[in-house]
Parts: C-alpha cells; sequence; structure tokens
C-alpha cells in the first residue's frame, strides 16, 4: 500500500532502529510497531495521540507510545527529527519492556525532569549528528547513545500501559480497510460498502472505527483525501485548487476548504503561498508520510542543540584513539624504478596578470628556491589586463606585448617556463561582451571574426619566438581554453568549440610544427566521455590531434555536463560563477576519487585511440570554492601528499590550483585565513599545504615500495621514507554542512580521526654510520593557520606577526646518528593529517 495507516517499521542492516530529519506537512492517523520519538528543530506542529492534542515547538520533544494511533499536522515549515525503535529491540535490550509505556512530552514535564529532558535533547541531537557523519564506530556511538535514551525514560518517564493501543485482534481486519480506502479514496466510499465487504452491519462497523481508528468513518476518509490533496497542493503550483479538491475524492471546493481550515487554520490558497516548497523539496517523498527537503540546511540547528546540550551538561573528553601500523621494506629489493617525479612539471596562479604583482613573484621566487618547478600555468593571457589586442576607431588591431615580455621574461629568469591557456577573449574581439566570468572580468565569447582570431594568436606566438627563439618556446605548452564543458566558460555550441579549436591548432601548426597545443581542459569529475567522443572524433577528421591533453579535477560529482545542442546557451542572469561556486558546497565522500578519476579517463581515452597523448592536471584541488575553511588547515598538506604518492609519474603534471591566495576569480577577501585555494595566504605566510610540497620535494629518483600511508624512495645519497595519515572529510560535511566549523574551529569536518603510529622495518641497509632527519607537520608545527588562531585569530597583524607566522610555518626538524648493516626499525607518529618525511644519509 502507497499510505497505509499502519506502518511496519523494518530497520537497516547497520542499525535496529531508525534516525531521520523530516518536514511534514499532514501525516494521517496511523500506528506502527514502535516507539516513534519526534524532536521539533524548528517550526510548530500538531501531533494528536489518542485523541489528546500535543501543540510542539522548537524544542519540544514527544514519545509515542507502540500501537498508539496518531495524526501529525505541520502548521508551517518545520524541521523534525523522528527516532523510531522496533519493540523487538526494546525487548531485547531490556527485560519486561514491553509492559512498560513512557509519558515523555516535554511541555508538561515538571521542573524535577528538566536535567533529564536537556540530557535527552543533546543525546537525539548527537545521534541525527553521527548519522551524517557516519564515522569507524557509528553503529556503536548510536546504540550507546539511544540505551542512553531509554535508560533516562525507564528512570524519570515510565508510565503504567494503558489500554490505548491498538487492539492486535483487529489488526488484519483494519489493514483490510485501510487497503481499500486508500487505493479507492478518489471516489465515493460509503460505509455501507465496506460493511458488506467485512460481512458486518453499518452499526457495528461505525463503532468498530470509533474504537479503533480513534475516528469516525467519515473524518478518516477525509483526513486520507486531505493528505494526499495538500501534496498535489504544494507540488502543483499552477494547478486549480478546484480541481485538486475534486480529483482527490472531495465532492466540491466548499468541502475541501472547510476540512482544510479545520486542520490548518487558514485557506489552500494561503497554504500555498505561505509554504509552497522550492524545487529541491519537490522531489519523491522520503516515506509515505514525512517529504523530503535538502537535509544539510537542518543540521545547522542541531549543531545549535549540541552546543546548548554541552554548555548544560559536563561533557567526557574525547579519548584520543591511537592505531598501529606495521610494514616491512627492503632497501636492497633489486633494480629499482626510475621516478621522474612529474608533479613537479607544474604549478599554477589565476591570471597572467597576477604574475606581475609583487607578491605574487615574491612567492614564485620562493617556491622556486624550496620546492622547484618546470612550468607556470595560468589563464588569461589575452585579457584586457595584459592590453595585448586594442581596435581603432578604423577598426584596426592594435597589438602590445609589453606586458607578455615583463611576464615571461620573469618566469624565464627563475627557471619557470609558461604553460599558456590561449584565452580569455579581449573584450575588443569578443562577439558577446556580455558573457564575462570572475571578480576581474574575463570575456569568454567566441571571436566576432575567426580571422581576427588567428591573427592575434599568430602575432603572439611570432613575437615569442622572435624574442626567446623556437628552441625555447617549443619546450613551452600551449592549452586552448577553459572548460567547454561548463556554459559559463564557453557559451556556444560544441560545434563552435571544435571550430574554433581547429583553426587555432593550425594557426599555431603554421608558425612552428614543433609548438605543443593542447584541447580542451576537461573537468574529469564531470561525464567526460559524450564530449570526448564527440571532440576527438572531429580531431581525426580534421587532422588536429593535440599534442597533450590537459584534465581537470575537483572533487565535486553534483556539477552537470552541458548539452551538446549544437546552440549558443544562454549564461544565467546575475552571477554566473557566483552561481556555480555555490554549487561547491558538497564534495565527494570517497577518499581516492582522483586516483579512480584518472584511471577511467585514461580507459575512455584508449578507447577513443588518444590513451597514447601525454595528460596534464592543469587544475586540482580539494574543492573549487575559494571560501573553504578547511584550505588553510594541516588537512591540506595530507591531502596533497597522499594524492601525489597515489598516482606518482602516473601523468605529465599535477598543476596544484593554485599558489597564491591572491586570484582575482573573486573578490578579495579582508581576512587572512579565509579559506582561499592558495598554499601561500596573503603577506606570502606559507600554509600547511605549502610545507607538504617541500617535504615531497626531498624524495629520491628512485622508487623502492609505497603503502596506505607511506613512500620509500632512494636518492640524493641516501634513503627517504614520506608518511601521511590523511583522514577524509565525514558524511555531514561532504553533503554540503559547514556548521560545525567556523573560522578558529576547522577540524569538526573530518572521520576516522585518530593518530596513527607506522612503525617501518627496514632491512637491506649498508653497514655504516647514518644521519636520520625527520621533518614534520602538525598543528603545532608547520600549519601556520593553528598559529594563527593560537594568536588569537587577530584580523589586521603587524609586520613582526608576519615574520613569525612565516618562521611557524616551517617543520618541525630532528636528528640523531644511527648504525646500518641491520635491520632498522623506524617509527613515525602521524597525528591526524600529519605528514613526515625521514632521510637516511650516510656519513663518511
Amino acid at each position: 500500500m502507497k499510505h497505509s495507516i499502519y506502518e511496519f517499521v523494518e530497520t537497516g542492516e547497520r542499525l535496529p532502529f531508525d534516525v531521520s530529519l523530516h518536514r511534514v506537512n499532514y501525516v494521517p492517523s496511523h500506528w506502527h510497531n514502535s516507539v516513534e520519538i519526534i524532536f521539533a528543530l524548528r517550526g510548530t506542529l500538531e501531533v494528536t495521540v489518542n485523541n489528546t492534542r500535543h501543540t510542539m515547538s522548537e524544542g519540544d520533544v514527544l514519545l509515542i507510545n507502540s500501537c498508539h494511533i496518531h495524526e501529525v499536522i505541520g502548521l508551517d515549515m518545520n524541521i523534525i527529527a523522528t527516532y523510531l525503535v522496533p519493540t523487538a529491540y526494546l525487548k531485547a535490550s531490556h527485560r519486561g519492556s514491553e509492559a512498560v509505556n513512557f509519558g515523555l512530552d516535554s511541555r508538561t514535564a515538571g521542573k524535577e525532569k528538566k536535567q533529564a529532558l536537556d540530557r535527552i535533547r543533546q543525546l537525539l541531537a548527537e545521534m541525527i549528528q553521527l548519522t551524517y557523519k557516519k564515522s569507524e564506530y557509528y553503529e556503536l556511538d548510536m546504540q550507546i547513545r539511544m540505551l542512553a535514551v531509554f535508560f533516562l525514560l525507564l528512570k524519570q518517564f515510565q508510565i503504567s500501559a494503558r489500554g490505548e493501543a491498538v487492539n492486535e485482534k483487529y489488526m488484519e481486519r483494519m489493514l483490510r480497510i485501510i487497503g481499500f480506502l486508500e487505493e479507492n479514496y478518489r471516489r465515493p466510499v460509503t460505509l455501507q460498502e465496506i460493511a458488506e465487504r467485512e460481512y458486518l452491519s453499518v452499526p457495528y462497523l461505525s463503532k468498530f472505527f470509533s474504537d479503533n481508528f480513534g475516528l469516525n468513518f467519515q473524518s478518516y476518509l477525509t483526513s486520507i483525501r486531505l493528505k494526499n490533496a495538500v501534496e498535489a497542493l504544494l507540488q502543483h503550483e499552477q494547478a486549480a485548487i478546484a480541481d485538486i479538491a475534486v480529483e482527490h475524492g472531495f465532492p466540491n471546493a466548499k468541502s475541501f476548504y472547510a476540512a482544510f481550515k479545520i486542520k490548518y487554520h487558514m485557506t489552500p490558497n494561503e497554504y500555498r503561498k505561505r509554504y509552497h516548497p522550492d524545487a529541491e523539496t519537490k522531489r519523491e517523498a522520503a516515506s509515505a508520510n514525512y517529504l523530503a527537503f535538502n537535509q544539510a540546511k537542518a543540521l545547522g540547528i542541531v549543531n545549535q542543540f549540541l552546543q546548548r546540550g554541552r554548555s548544560a551538561s559536563a561533557e567526557t573528553d574525547d579519548v584520543a584513539v591511537v592505531e598501529r601500523e606495521h610494514a616491512q621494506v627492503r632497501l636492497d629489493g633489486g633494480e629499482m624504478r626510475l621516478l621522474r617525479h612529474t608533479w613537479k612539471n607544474l604549478i599554477t596562479i589565476g591570471k597572467a596578470k597576477e604574475g606581475l604583482h609583487a607578491d605574487v613573484q615574491q612567492q614564485l621566487r620562493a617556491l622556486q628556491q624550496t620546492c622547484p618547478f618546470r612550468y607556470l600555468r595560468f589563464h588569461g593571457i589575452f585579457d584586457d589586463a595584459m592590453m595585448v589586442y586594442q581596435e581603432e576607431e578604423t577598426g584596426e588591431a592594435v597589438y602590445n606585448f609589453r606586458f607578455v615580455e615583463q611576464l615571461f621574461d620573469f618566469l624565464l629568469s627563475i627557471g619557470l617556463k609558461p604553460f599558456v591557456e590561449l584565452g580569455f577573449m579581449p573584450s575588443a574581439l569578443a562577439a558577446d561582451k556580455s558573457k564575462t566570468i570572475f571578480y576581474r572580468e574575463s570575456y569568454v565569447s567566441g571571436p566576432k571574426s575567426p580571422g581576427r582570431w588567428c591573427e592575434l594568436v599568430e602575432r603572439f606566438l611570432r613575437h615569442c619566438l622572435n624574442r626567446y627563439g623556437e628552441a625555447e618556446v617549443a619546450s613551452w605548452r600551449f592549452e586552448f581554453w577553459n572548460e567547454p564543458q561548463l556554459a559559463m566558460f564557453w557559451p556556444g555550441s560544441m560545434e563552435d568549440y571544435c571550430e574554433l579549436y581547429r583553426h587555432t591548432y593550425r594557426t599555431v601548426k603554421q608558425c612552428s610544427a614543433a609548438l605543443q597545443i593542447g584541447a580542451p581542459g576537461t573537468i574529469i569529475t564531470m561525464d567526460t566521455k559524450a564530449f570526448n567522443e564527440t571532440f576527438f572524433s572531429f580531431c581525426r577528421e580534421h587532422q588536429c590531434m593535440p599534442d597533450f591533453i590537459p584534465l581537470h579535477y575537483y572533487p565535486h560529482e553534483t556539477l552537470q555536463e552541458r548539452e551538446n545542442t549544437g546552440q549558443s546557451e544562454p549564461l544565467p542572469p546575475g552571477n554566473p560563477f557566483r552561481d556555480l561556486q555555490e554549487k561547491f558546497g558538497r564534495v565527494s565522500p570517497n577518499p581516492d576519487l582522483l586516483k579512480e578519476k584518472l584511471e577511467k579517463e585514461r580507459s575512455i581515452l584508449r578507447e577513443l585511440g588518444a590513451g597514447d597523448i601525454e595528460l596534464y592536471l592543469t587544475e586540482w584541488n580539494s574543492t573549487a570554492y575559494h571560501r573553504e575553511l578547511t584550505n588553510d588547515t594541516l588537512y591540506k598538506a595530507a591531502y596533497i601528499v597522499k594524492n601525489i604518492v597515489d598516482n606518482l609519474d602516473a601523468i605529465g603534471g599535477f598543476g596544484y590550483w593554485v599558489l597564491s591566495d591572491n586570484i582575482e576569480e573573486t573578490a578579495a577577501s579582508p581576512k587572512l585565513f579565509h579559506g582561499g585555494l592558495g598554499l601561500v595566504a596573503q603577506h606570502g605566510i606559507p600554509k600547511a599545504g605549502m610545507a607538504a610540497y617541500e617535504l615531497l620535494a626531498k624524495l629520491g629518483n628512485r622508487f623502492i615500495v609505497k603503502g596506505k600511508r607511506y613512500v620509500v624512495t632512494a636518492g640524493r645519497g641516501g634513503y627517504q621514507v614520506l608518511s601521511f595519515n590523511y583522514c577524509h572529510f565525514d558524511d555531514l560535511y561532504a553533503l554540503g554542512d559547514i556548521s560545525f566549523i567556523d573560522d578558529t574551529n576547522r577540524y569538526n569536518a573530518f572521520k576516522d580521526v585518530k593518530t596513527i603510529e607506522l612503525e617501518i622495518d627496514l632491512t637491506g641497509l649498508p653497514e655504516g654510520r647514518y644521519r636520520m632527519v625527520t621533518y614534520s607537520l602538525g598543528r603545532k608545527h608547520g600549519s601556520s593557520y593553528d598559529r594563527w588562531v593560537e594568536m588569537g585569530a587577530p584580523d589586521t597583524i603587524a609586520a613582526e606577526d608576519v615574520a613569525y607566522l612565516k618562521a611557524q610555518a616551517l617543520p618541525r626538524k630532528q636528528a640523531r646518528t644511527v648504525e646500518g648493516g641491520q635491520e632498522l626499525t623506524y617509527t613515525a607518529t602521524l597525528e591526524p593529517h600529519g605528514v613526515e618525511l625521514m632521510e637516511l644519509i650516510p656519513l663518511y
């Protein structure tokens, strides 16, 4: 049955009870085989239990005993948590519980029960939080709290079992009647018709309804019709109310209005205007009675109750969980694979013009001293800020490469080669100047003249060839455009994109066949197969296969592929980039997603005959959101190390997006640690992620072995062990709820948080004395964000504060002398998100 008045509560495999968040409009009279606890988090509702009406508002808790008939009416846009605990579970947990009822109604409880009620509220809130976090010990944590709730109920709220429960003797008959009414409520149904089906007299059946359903036959039939009509009222905004009434069994609109006002104390029209749900709540109901909604919106409210509970009662300190792991590694295990460390091939900044900012140049110099990279990738070489292209009043093109020269001269002077994204469009050349992106606008429209665009590309390339020489420029990389899967970066059709790529490809190769061009920069967390099939089929047909393939990675699996309609697609009104950013609240709960997506992309490209083309990850990060508070924390160090170790030399380059928080895609934040994407905060203060790159740079160029949390290399005259303790976002945070973190508390978003003692037995070490040097990253050493919090999280900092935070961004360094020629045991104690590099350097 679709909407049964009786609910047999079935629980999942992991838990013997159900905990859920809901929004309720109307639930007709029903009962089930479970104790139900309703916890009102927001709004107002009426719950009628055995003809007794209870009005609940924020913070109220009500318990409904098993097999007691109850009806629920939402009087506004409420949010409730429900806890359904089967009687079988209670019986197994407490002998004799089948003879016990509970009288829990927070609105009528006396002062002497306030402390117990506060504790119950806290436990209920914790169970909601745990339901969405699903940590390693989730099931045990949940059952501990549920049993604690029932311990308090037995101690404080136990009452004698009453005769108000549904009589099990008549359940089969009631279920038959209910099923018939649920299937036939849209047409006229009479008590006489049901009496004949059940072989009963009409008077007997009338009394049977009153005794067992708690209301007469006509009232119950009206409640079924009303429930379904209310759902239709909210789901079908344009439907006439009179039509909804008749469709759901009411004889006319007047009778619907009368029944509606009795339940909701307002007219259907007023209700629809006040409580019409947004598009997200139109999805199919999560259950037969309660409406689905965006659960992440409710979790902040849960956190408020948690905070209140913690301030009202003493909390036990969290016990530090220590887990020990052991590994054996032979250092003389045969031929070692050479490592190219392709992750060092590429680093990124936002736009070309940012590469001329003094602070960004200082950051790049410092980077090249501690962790030298080969290429620097950036957007916007043709942005108006670079002043490359203008037009006279006569329409004649004017070219100016002064800023380009300044940028490229600087990069080459510090050992970086340009990895140039050919884009975006100069405003004077844009076909539609309304198509822009970013805070500092870039024009994403196609050109008003493909010929003019190709002339711009040619003049730019020939200028570079003349200034820097063909051998040098041939070692650079040229990437065509950015993320054409998203309409906000390419509002034209796929056909237009392919044609512009073809013209650009031929222009590049005509300047010099040695120049390297790659396209397109696709987001591999989206479905790329259809896009790649279209693009590479076009390339084969027109002999313009790219020399390399750029990929972008952000673990937001909710992003949708644009439809390849062949027509120009208008950008949404307002700020499309900001709107896109708002979709970045949710991240994948899969900690190994990058490795899996790269493997999948390679498989797709092999099927398309492009498997031998070199791949570059020209953008990757744990988020694309410029205000993701965990970006500044120690978490980023473990995230970077894990993903680079997982994918050592798998592709040609890993361009972490981005080096600097000085990026003009969004407006600058006045806060120092604002969750920016950069490895370096304002004032040139390195974050923990930057320190992780410095440790990665110390690895040798010969691969020995890697495990779940470590990699061992040789080279640079010794041996290296890099270990890490990566903790992924918990399911709650992955859903997009950020209510559990704030500016100074950013470590509540992770699961499986524990300290790891990693013990590695190193065998085959040549005899001799060695210097063992360890570099450790933790919250007390190497995390400038944590030191800033320790300083009181000041809004503004002085020059001496900047110097202090820069000094505190260094890893902790320790050294001692050890003897080789025998088994050497090395132990790394890794706090959550911690990283440690150990070097064994022979002494002569």
